[in-house]
Protein backbone atom coordinates (compact mmCIF):
# COMPACT_ATOMS: atom_id res chain seq x y z
CA UNK A 1 0.00 0.00 0.00
CA UNK A 2 0.97 3.33 -0.29
CA UNK A 3 3.17 4.86 2.51
CA UNK A 4 1.39 8.47 4.04
CA UNK A 5 3.79 10.44 5.47
CA UNK A 6 0.77 12.51 7.38
CA UNK A 7 -2.14 10.91 9.33
CA UNK A 8 -5.55 12.41 10.02
CA UNK A 9 -8.42 11.44 11.92
CA UNK A 10 -12.33 12.12 11.96
CA UNK A 11 -14.02 14.46 14.17
CA UNK A 12 -16.96 12.28 15.48
CA UNK A 13 -18.77 15.90 17.03
CA UNK A 14 -18.17 17.58 13.72
CA UNK A 15 -21.65 18.19 11.81
CA UNK A 16 -20.04 16.71 8.39
CA UNK A 17 -21.11 13.22 7.60
CA UNK A 18 -18.19 11.03 8.06
CA UNK A 19 -17.85 9.59 4.58
CA UNK A 20 -17.12 13.15 3.72
CA UNK A 21 -14.35 13.38 6.25
CA UNK A 22 -12.86 9.81 5.83
CA UNK A 23 -13.02 11.37 1.87
CA UNK A 24 -10.95 14.82 2.54
CA UNK A 25 -8.13 13.22 4.72
CA UNK A 26 -8.08 10.51 1.95
CA UNK A 27 -7.76 13.52 -0.86
CA UNK A 28 -4.84 15.33 1.57
CA UNK A 29 -3.13 11.53 2.26
CA UNK A 30 -3.06 10.86 -1.43
CA UNK A 31 -1.96 14.69 -2.72
CA UNK A 32 1.07 14.08 0.10
CA UNK A 33 2.21 10.94 -0.56
CA UNK A 34 5.39 9.71 -0.35
CA UNK A 35 5.72 6.00 -2.16
CA UNK A 36 4.92 4.82 -5.47
CA UNK A 37 1.11 5.33 -7.36
CA UNK A 38 1.47 1.73 -8.64
CA UNK A 39 0.71 0.66 -4.93
CA UNK A 40 -3.00 0.43 -4.06
CA UNK A 41 -4.05 2.63 -0.82
CA UNK A 42 -5.78 1.13 1.82
CA UNK A 43 -8.61 -1.47 1.96
CA UNK A 44 -12.12 -1.01 2.48
CA UNK A 45 -11.07 -3.46 5.54
CA UNK A 46 -8.12 -1.71 6.68
CA UNK A 47 -10.17 1.68 6.40
CA UNK A 48 -12.89 0.69 8.62
CA UNK A 49 -10.40 -0.35 11.31
CA UNK A 50 -8.20 2.81 11.21
CA UNK A 51 -10.89 4.82 11.50
CA UNK A 52 -13.45 2.75 13.40
CA UNK A 53 -16.32 3.25 11.11
CA UNK A 54 -18.82 0.48 9.56
CA UNK A 55 -18.26 0.12 5.80
CA UNK A 56 -20.98 2.30 4.66
CA UNK A 57 -19.19 5.63 4.63
CA UNK A 58 -15.89 3.73 4.13
CA UNK A 59 -17.57 2.48 0.52
CA UNK A 60 -19.16 6.03 -0.13
CA UNK A 61 -16.01 7.79 0.24
CA UNK A 62 -14.18 5.70 -2.27
CA UNK A 63 -17.19 6.01 -4.42
CA UNK A 64 -16.76 9.40 -4.73
CA UNK A 65 -13.22 9.44 -5.11
CA UNK A 66 -13.40 7.17 -7.94
CA UNK A 67 -16.04 9.67 -9.39
CA UNK A 68 -13.87 12.78 -8.95
CA UNK A 69 -11.18 10.94 -10.48
CA UNK A 70 -8.57 10.74 -7.35
CA UNK A 71 -8.71 7.17 -7.39
CA UNK A 72 -9.19 4.13 -10.06
CA UNK A 73 -9.73 0.80 -9.20
CA UNK A 74 -8.88 -2.19 -10.93
CA UNK A 75 -10.64 -5.28 -10.15
CA UNK A 76 -9.06 -7.99 -7.76
CA UNK A 77 -5.85 -5.72 -7.88
CA UNK A 78 -7.27 -2.69 -5.91
CA UNK A 79 -7.85 1.01 -5.10
CA UNK A 80 -5.38 3.14 -6.74
CA UNK A 81 -4.59 6.82 -6.37
CA UNK A 82 -4.00 8.82 -9.50
CA UNK A 83 -1.13 10.98 -9.84
CA UNK A 84 1.06 9.84 -12.60
CA UNK A 85 -2.10 8.52 -15.12
CA UNK A 86 -4.80 11.19 -15.56
CA UNK A 87 -8.30 9.76 -15.16
CA UNK A 88 -10.88 11.59 -16.48
CA UNK A 89 -13.87 11.52 -14.02
CA UNK A 90 -17.45 10.67 -15.71
CA UNK A 91 -19.04 14.63 -14.24
CA UNK A 92 -15.83 16.32 -15.40
CA UNK A 93 -17.11 20.17 -16.28
CA UNK A 94 -16.53 20.88 -19.58
CA UNK A 95 -13.63 22.42 -20.54
CA UNK A 96 -12.17 21.98 -16.97
CA UNK A 97 -9.54 19.66 -17.47
CA UNK A 98 -6.94 21.51 -16.76
CA UNK A 99 -8.26 22.79 -13.82
CA UNK A 100 -9.27 19.85 -12.64
CA UNK A 101 -5.40 17.94 -12.74
CA UNK A 102 -4.05 21.31 -11.09
CA UNK A 103 -6.84 20.61 -8.13
CA UNK A 104 -5.02 17.27 -7.71
CA UNK A 105 -1.41 18.74 -7.52
CA UNK A 106 -0.65 17.66 -10.90
CA UNK A 107 1.64 20.27 -12.73
CA UNK A 108 -0.39 20.98 -15.76
CA UNK A 109 -0.38 23.50 -17.96
CA UNK A 110 -1.89 24.38 -21.95
CA UNK A 111 -0.59 26.39 -24.64
CA UNK A 112 -3.30 28.10 -27.45
CA UNK A 113 -1.67 27.40 -30.60
CA UNK A 114 -4.23 29.09 -33.20
CA UNK A 115 -7.51 31.16 -32.90
CA UNK A 116 -9.03 31.79 -36.35
CA UNK A 117 -12.14 31.67 -38.40
CA UNK A 118 -12.11 28.40 -40.71
CA UNK A 119 -14.73 27.28 -43.71
CA UNK A 120 -16.45 24.15 -42.12
CA UNK A 121 -14.94 21.10 -43.38
CA UNK A 122 -18.07 18.38 -45.15
CA UNK A 123 -17.69 17.14 -41.00
CA UNK A 124 -18.59 20.04 -39.97
CA UNK A 125 -21.27 20.74 -42.08
CA UNK A 126 -22.67 17.16 -41.09
CA UNK A 127 -22.70 18.07 -37.64
CA UNK A 128 -23.56 21.32 -37.15
CA UNK A 129 -25.74 21.82 -40.23
CA UNK A 130 -23.78 24.72 -41.93
CA UNK A 131 -22.73 25.16 -45.62
CA UNK A 132 -19.16 24.79 -47.09
CA UNK A 133 -19.06 28.37 -47.09
CA UNK A 134 -19.88 29.25 -43.58
CA UNK A 135 -16.96 30.13 -41.10
CA UNK A 136 -16.54 28.71 -37.43
CA UNK A 137 -14.28 29.70 -35.05
CA UNK A 138 -11.81 27.31 -34.53
CA UNK A 139 -9.36 26.70 -31.00
CA UNK A 140 -6.43 25.05 -30.98
CA UNK A 141 -5.37 24.08 -27.91
CA UNK A 142 -1.98 21.75 -26.26
CA UNK A 143 -2.25 20.86 -22.75
CA UNK A 144 0.90 19.32 -20.98
CA UNK A 145 1.26 17.11 -17.90
CA UNK A 146 4.89 17.84 -16.48
CA UNK A 147 6.09 19.41 -19.44
CA UNK A 148 4.98 16.75 -21.86
CA UNK A 149 1.98 16.60 -24.55
CA UNK A 150 -1.08 14.64 -22.94
CA UNK A 151 -4.29 16.47 -25.01
CA UNK A 152 -4.29 18.21 -28.02
CA UNK A 153 -8.14 19.90 -28.57
CA UNK A 154 -9.47 21.49 -31.32
CA UNK A 155 -12.66 23.73 -30.47
CA UNK A 156 -14.99 24.46 -33.55
CA UNK A 157 -17.92 26.67 -32.53
CA UNK A 158 -20.64 28.35 -34.43
CA UNK A 159 -20.89 31.73 -33.16
CA UNK A 160 -21.62 35.36 -35.02
CA UNK A 161 -18.35 36.96 -36.52
CA UNK A 162 -18.49 39.95 -34.82
CA UNK A 163 -17.53 37.96 -31.38
CA UNK A 164 -13.94 38.56 -31.88
CA UNK A 165 -11.43 35.95 -29.28
CA UNK A 166 -7.84 36.65 -29.81
CA UNK A 167 -4.91 34.08 -28.89
CA UNK A 168 -3.71 35.77 -26.10
CA UNK A 169 -6.58 36.61 -24.46
CA UNK A 170 -7.96 32.62 -24.99
CA UNK A 171 -4.15 31.89 -23.15
CA UNK A 172 -5.31 33.65 -20.07
CA UNK A 173 -7.78 31.55 -19.19
CA UNK A 174 -7.84 26.87 -18.62
CA UNK A 175 -11.61 27.52 -20.89
CA UNK A 176 -13.05 28.74 -23.77
CA UNK A 177 -15.97 28.12 -22.47
CA UNK A 178 -16.01 29.95 -19.15
CA UNK A 179 -14.68 32.84 -21.26
CA UNK A 180 -17.38 33.29 -23.58
CA UNK A 181 -19.76 32.72 -20.45
CA UNK A 182 -18.33 35.54 -18.32
CA UNK A 183 -17.44 37.92 -21.97
CA UNK A 184 -20.60 36.90 -24.13
CA UNK A 185 -23.34 35.58 -22.19
CA UNK A 186 -23.09 32.14 -24.12
CA UNK A 187 -23.30 29.68 -21.81
CA UNK A 188 -22.43 25.75 -23.26
CA UNK A 189 -24.01 23.78 -20.65
CA UNK A 190 -23.60 20.17 -22.20
CA UNK A 191 -21.41 18.18 -24.07
CA UNK A 192 -22.33 14.44 -25.78
CA UNK A 193 -19.11 12.45 -26.00
CA UNK A 194 -18.06 9.68 -28.45
CA UNK A 195 -15.03 8.38 -27.62
CA UNK A 196 -12.83 5.86 -30.10
CA UNK A 197 -9.64 4.62 -30.36
CA UNK A 198 -7.41 5.49 -33.44
CA UNK A 199 -3.81 5.57 -34.84
CA UNK A 200 -2.22 8.56 -35.04
CA UNK A 201 -1.48 10.61 -37.96
CA UNK A 202 1.46 12.75 -38.41
CA UNK A 203 0.30 15.95 -36.87
CA UNK A 204 -0.94 14.44 -33.90
CA UNK A 205 2.19 12.32 -33.65
CA UNK A 206 4.15 15.63 -33.74
CA UNK A 207 2.39 17.44 -31.20
CA UNK A 208 1.86 14.78 -28.56
CA UNK A 209 5.75 13.71 -29.09
CA UNK A 210 4.65 10.05 -30.01
CA UNK A 211 5.48 7.53 -33.63
CA UNK A 212 2.95 8.12 -36.60
CA UNK A 213 0.23 5.22 -35.74
CA UNK A 214 0.64 4.93 -31.70
CA UNK A 215 -2.24 4.02 -30.21
CA UNK A 216 -4.78 7.65 -29.03
CA UNK A 217 -7.59 8.23 -27.60
CA UNK A 218 -10.33 10.30 -29.61
CA UNK A 219 -12.90 12.15 -27.72
CA UNK A 220 -15.70 14.23 -30.28
CA UNK A 221 -17.93 15.82 -28.08
CA UNK A 222 -21.11 17.88 -29.41
CA UNK A 223 -21.27 21.09 -27.56
CA UNK A 224 -25.08 22.46 -26.44
CA UNK A 225 -26.33 25.85 -25.17
CA UNK A 226 -28.68 26.06 -22.33
CA UNK A 227 -31.73 26.42 -24.67
CA UNK A 228 -30.51 23.18 -26.01
CA UNK A 229 -29.01 24.86 -29.34
CA UNK A 230 -26.01 22.78 -30.81
CA UNK A 231 -22.95 25.60 -30.96
CA UNK A 232 -20.04 23.65 -31.55
CA UNK A 233 -18.20 19.93 -31.67
CA UNK A 234 -14.55 19.50 -30.10
CA UNK A 235 -12.34 16.62 -31.19
CA UNK A 236 -9.73 16.09 -28.36
CA UNK A 237 -6.85 13.41 -29.03
CA UNK A 238 -5.49 11.83 -25.98
CA UNK A 239 -1.88 9.86 -25.87
CA UNK A 240 -3.91 6.45 -25.37
CA UNK A 241 -0.95 5.02 -22.73
CA UNK A 242 -1.00 8.32 -20.34
CA UNK A 243 -4.37 8.74 -20.15
CA UNK A 244 -7.47 6.61 -18.26
CA UNK A 245 -11.42 7.46 -18.37
CA UNK A 246 -13.41 6.71 -15.40
CA UNK A 247 -17.65 5.84 -15.43
CA UNK A 248 -19.91 4.53 -13.83
CA UNK A 249 -22.18 2.00 -15.25
CA UNK A 250 -25.46 0.79 -12.77
CA UNK A 251 -27.91 -1.89 -12.96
Amino acid sequence: MVIYSIKHTIDRGSSVPLYKQIKEILIKEIQAAVGETDRPINTEYELVQRFHVSRAPVRQALKELADEGYVYRERAKGTFPVQELPVRPPGLELGGLVGFLRDQGLECSSKILSVDRVLSSKKLCAILGLTPSDKVLRISRLIFLKGKPLVWTQTYLNIPEDIKLGKREVEKVDSVFRLLENEQGIYVSRGDHQISASGANSMEAELLGIKIGNPILVIETKLYTRNDRLIGWRRAVHKADDYKFSFTVNR
